[in-house]
Order: C-alpha cells, then sequence, then structure tokens
C-alpha cells in the first residue's frame, strides 16, 4: 500500500491504524492520511488515540507523527486530522498554483518562482523573480483573474503519473504540475482569494501572499 495516502483521498478525516514503530515522541503507523511537511506545505496536526499530533514529518522515506506523548507499539489507535487546518491550506495550495501560472501570464516569462514557498493554514508565500519594480495593478490584475477563475467552479484533478505511481500530479485544465500536497476537487471550494506584497526576501526578488477568506 502506498504510504501518501493523503495524496490519494485528501477528504480522510479520520480513520484506524496499527502503531509499528516510537522513538521517543515520534510515532510510525502502519498506514497513515496525515500529511508530512514538504513541498512548502507545513505538516499536519491532530490526534491519535486522543493524543495530540503537534506535527508530522517525513525522514528516510518513513511518515513520522511527532506527539506530546507516544502510545505503545502494536496497539490500534483511532487518528484524526485536524480537519479545519488542512482544508485551509488544501484550498490555499490549488489556490497557490492557479496565481502561479496567472504570474507568468501577466508579468511575463521572466517572472519564476524563487523558491518553493510556505504555506500553512493562515496564507501562501512564495518567492518570485522580478527583473523590474513590481506593479500593483498587474498584480491586482492577477489577483482578479484568479477570483474569476475560482469561481467558475473548475474541476482540478490530482493522480499518479501512469508511466511512475511514484510521480504525483495536479492539473486544472490546461495547466499541469507536479505536486505531493493536498487539494480540493474544484476551485468552487477555494472561495475568494486576496493577494498581498509581502516583506522583500532580497533584490530582484518580491513575496507575494495569498489568502483566503
Amino acid at each position: 500500500m502506498p504510504k501518501d495516502l493523503y495524496f490519494d483521498d485528501p477528504y480522510v478525516k479520520e480513520f484506524i491504524s496499527k502503531v509499528v514503530a516510537v522513538e521517543g515522541n515520534n510515532v510510525e503507523l502502519e498506514n497513515t492520511y496525515f500529511f508530512p511537511q514538504g513541498g512548502g506545505q507545513t505538516g499536519d496536526s491532530g490526534t491519535i488515540g486522543g493524543a495530540k499530533v503537534i506535527n508530522t514529518i517525513k525522514e528516510n522515506g518513513r511518515i513520522l507523527h511527532v506527539m506530546e506523548s507516544a502510545p505503545k507499539i502494536g496497539d490500534s489507535m483511532q487518528c484524526a486530522i485536524d480537519w479545519e487546518k488542512r482544508y485551509r491550506k488544501m484550498r490555499l495550495h490549488s489556490a497557490s498554483h492557479i496565481v502561479y501560472y496567472l504570474m507568468h501570464e501577466v508579468f511575463g516569462g521572466s517572472c519564476t518562482i524563487a523558491s518553493s514557498g510556505l504555506l500553512d493554514e493562515i496564507k501562501e508565500r512564495s518567492d518570485y523573480l522580478f527583473d523590474c519594480p513590481l506593479d500593483k495593478a498587474k498584480l491586482q490584475e492577477v489577483e482578479d483573474r484568479a477570483n474569476k477563475l475560482i469561481s467558475e467552479d473548475r474541476e482540478i484533478r490530482t493522480y499518479r503519473d501512469p508511466a511512475n505511481p511514484d510521480i504525483l500530479l495536479w492539473e486544472m485544465g490546461a495547466w499541469k504540475m507536479q505536486c505531493c500536497g493536498t487539494h480540493p476537487r474544484n476551485t468552487g471550494e477555494i472561495g475568494h482569494i486576496k493577494l498581498a506584497r509581502g516583506k522583500k526576501p532580497g533584490k530582484g526578488r518580491e513575496r507575494i501572499e495569498i489568502s483566503i477568506g
């Protein structure tokens, strides 16, 4: 069974799984739907057996749940993801891909991602390369076009590459990219977004922040 079940069905909120390893407060489950921090998206929190999971990470191919207190190996546990945080990250993650393509269209081909960004339940932050000062009118155009597209309730597909199931893909219309994160099924779930200029990360770069209502 694939380890990244969160990708195949990101809407699973609760599940039962067996504890297979405990290393301090790091707990490995037989199967898990918790998303481990990666690709700029922060790891899931929630509970395992009622005890708090404060983060989820991946080390050497293993998904580890960082807990306040660890259960015993061999126990089958009721697991619950903090759905409110997860769902906001799903919506923000797809919003970030939409904004990425529109930034490229509106600002031109030289405007590309400079880093993988940081995405939590509050907002998404990505650094873009710029060869000229940021045009606020163009940034507003990106926001307006993104919200129009989002309101059209377009289908979002996430799937494994048929030629290589380890490669995970995000697709919406003609836009497609590799992505291991969690996403909603359609743009209508994202809701209205707002773009803002964040703290300048350095010369020739601009930080664009995305928030949702």
